[in-house]
């Protein structure tokens, strides 16, 4: 349906539409254009009735193209596909929704109703993986169609692939954050972080794209999750030389000193708090001014898990 058109069809006829209600003395009226008044009218009519038809079915369609957000409609649509159910139905109705949702890739609505429809009609994971892969070329960032990517995955299993599809992804953009929480999605949930060596693969697959820009804190990130996962010290004290080694070669590097205070943090040695208190100081003082007070904060604390330490 075209938004903005009221709806004609006589199999409307038999309707009295039910106006909005905004009480006696609403505060602010909204002025709806007399289209969305119309198919609002009626939706409410057929609310009222319960009626779940082939033309409560298209009259949900109506109300969706004037706002995709009313989640009432979605969620009415959802039952009368149920009424309606065939595998015909479903199939059209997963058709219908790449469209809607292709218009409205940031609307939580069609995403969840798409997961719905898989339930009750599974389509091929490569299909479906390829139409989320399109949604991101547009958005890489999009948060609905990355959850409902790791829904898809874990509900069909199919997990060969996505480590290289993120490997794409990165190589295109070290910088995004998405790629790198979904290629540690799957690592844990296909536990293939379990021997030091998968560790260490994906170690070596971390500081193979730091070294593009070593500031940028998200293969840091990574790096620091891998470790705190496998709870690996071989693979901590491999972390930390290079962070040392970054150091060494970039006297501000912010990201490999957040990552040794984190590493100190863990390791609770006094020595290693000791450096983290250090690197505390410079980061609240000269490197990460901005964030002064939140380093100020994180100095106090590894001064104080030092002195418990030496206490002991």
């Amino acid at each position: 349906p075209t938004p903005g058109m009221a709806p004609t069809d006589e199999a409307f006829g038999d309707l009295e539409p039910v106006p909005q209600n905004d009480g006696q003395e609403p505060v602010v009226r909204i002025k709806y254009t007399p289209a969305f008044e119309a198919v609002m009218g009626l939706f409410r009519a057929i609310l009222v009735k319960g009626e779940l038809s082939d033309r409560a079915l298209r009259l949900t369609e109506q109300v969706i193209s004037h706002n995709a957000a009313n989640y009432t409609a979605w969620a009415y649509r959802r039952k009368c596909l149920e009424e309606l159910s065939t595998p015909e139905v479903w199939h059209d109705e997963l058709e219908w929704s790449a469209d809607i949702t292709r218009d409205n890739p940031k609307n939580y609505q069609v995403w969840f109703h798409r997961r719905r429809c898989i339930l009750r009609a599974p389509a091929a994971s490569d299909e479906e993986l390829h139409f989320i892969a399109e949604c991101l070329e547009e958005d890489a960032k999009n948060y609905h169609a990355w959850g409902y990517r790791q829904w898809v995955l874990k509900f069909f299993g199919h997990w060969d692939g996505e480590l290289d599809y993120t490997a794409r992804l990165l190589a295109d953009d070290c910088f995004n954050n998405s790629a790198w929480n979904q290629r540690f999605f799957v690592l844990r949930e296909t536990g293939s972080l379990a021997s030091p060596e998968d560790v260490r693969r994906e170690l070596d697959f971390a500081m193979k794209l730091l070294a593009v820009d070593p500031s940028n804190a998200s293969p840091w990130n990574y790096a620091l999750g891998l470790v705190e996962a496998s709870e690996d010290e071989a693979a901590v004290a491999w972390l930390a030389a290079r962070c040392q080694e970054h150091l060494a070669q970039d006297k501000v590097c912010i990201p490999a000193a957040s990552t040794l205070v984190e590493l100190a943090d863990r390791s609770g040695k006094p020595g290693d708090l000791q450096e983290a208190m250090r690197f505390c100081t410079l980061l609240a003082t000269k490197w990460d001014p901005i964030r002064c007070k939140f380093w100020a904060a994180r100095g106090r604390e590894m001064d104080l898990k030092a002195n418990a330490s030496s206490s002991k």
